[in-house]
């Protein structure tokens, strides 16, 4: 009988996942990125792509509602580099929904000695 009760749950969870990946829902995160003293490149250390300079509202797509982990450096001449890593949650069903909730990021620079 378990076995049976085992069977019947993989397959609405084999269902579930089906119908989530053929409805094409797709899941979105946004940061709103903030230095002091404004003005610094960030830079996604995934793929060294620029986000924008500061401040900066950077948002992210994805086909699941799951935090996604993102490592970003800033460069502002004059200032150290300073790498920082923050989690975006992606539970918005939209860019624009997701733009007004987003995940506050805030460094402060420290000046080249």
């Amino acid at each position: 009988m378990f076995t049976n009760i085992l069977h019947k749950a993989k397959l609405v969870l084999a269902i579930a996942l089906l119908l989530s990946v053929v409805s094409g829902c797709s899941s979105y995160g946004a940061a709103r990125i903030q230095s002091v003293p404004t003005g610094a490149e960030v830079v996604n250390l995934e793929d060294d792509s620029l986000l924008g300079t500061t401040p900066v509202m950077i948002h992210w797509k994805n086909d699941r509602e799951e935090s996604k982990l993102i490592t970003v450096r800033f460069h502002k001449p004059g200032f150290e580099d300073k790498v920082t890593a923050f989690w975006v949650n992606m539970r918005h069903s939209s860019r624009a929904d997701a733009e007004k909730q987003p995940q506050p990021v805030k460094v402060e620079l420290k000046p080249k000695k």
